[in-house]
């Protein structure tokens, strides 16, 4: 007799779903009613039928948050976009898989601490995604396989450009920019070898340095006060060596 999995509902969060819409990119999960043409359409779930957006986007609408959590496929999901465009409710999927994972990775990094939620700037991984430099940001999916090839990390194990960007993402701004990682990282390149999403590390790390230095942060990640200087004006004088380098460019 075949046995059937039962819903205990005090394993449900039934605010779930509104704080992965809350996210810019996950605001669509609440127009889906779940006909599946993701699934259809999806390569991923051809490589492992357990790979399934509409399952995932089911429990997440439940309330499942610990089963959406676990479930491989937020990190698998490789926005090719193909359940988009048969999405009748124009579902962004991807967008979606993201949100439920920046989730995850907040409540993993933060917990339930709401003075480090205060802390949070929502804002933060846009504002590294809207420069040339950072605009892989969104297709890491925190595999660490960067970190595993990190020449850096050898002379110290918190140098971890996995744990940066998992911290850009949960919108931690003022950890990222005391991080020294930010200026350690030395545009060798292994790690764009090992990234199975091809995510330029260096480059990324040139975003955030620049992103520092117009916020005022010394070498020593110490936010200090600085005159505001126009970028054009800024660029001229770094042009010409007339003002004084706070981050490596």
């Amino acid at each position: 007799m075949e046995t059937r999995e039962i819903i205990d509902t005090r394993d449900i969060d039934p605010d779930f779903k509104f704080l992965v819409a809350s996210d810019e990119d996950g605001a669509g999960i609440l127009k889906c009613f779940a006909c599946g043409s993701c699934t259809v359409r999806c390569p991923e779930q051809k490589v492992k039928p357990e790979y399934n957006p509409r399952l995932i986007i089911r429990k997440t609408l439940i309330g499942l948050k610990d089963e959406v959590f676990r479930s491989e496929f937020l990190w698998i999901c490789s926005s090719h976009f193909l359940c988009l465009s048969k999405c009748p409710q124009d579902v962004n999927i991807k967008g979606v898989m993201d949100a439920v994972r920046n989730r995850r990775i907040s409540e993993e990094t933060l917990g339930t601490r709401h003075e480090d939620m205060r802390a949070q700037d929502n804002n933060f991984k846009y504002e590294i995604a809207g420069q040339e430099s950072g605009q892989d940001l969104f297709h890491c999916f925190a595999c660490g396989s960067c970190t595993a090839g990190c020449p850096e990390r050898s002379l110290d194990a918190a140098y971890s450009p996995r744990v940066l960007i998992r911290k850009i993402l949960v919108g931690l701004k003022d950890e990222v920019f005391e991080n020294p990682f930010v200026e350690i990282c030395s545009a060798h390149a292994r790690c764009l070898k090992e990234c199975p999403q091809g995510v330029e590390i260096p480059r990324l790390m040139t975003a955030l340095r620049r992103l520092a230095e117009k916020a005022g942060y010394t070498r020593e990640g110490r936010l200090v006060e600085k005159e505001a200087v126009h970028e054009k004006i800024e660029r001229e004088k770094r042009r010409k060596e007339e003002t004084e380098r706070v981050f490596i460019k």
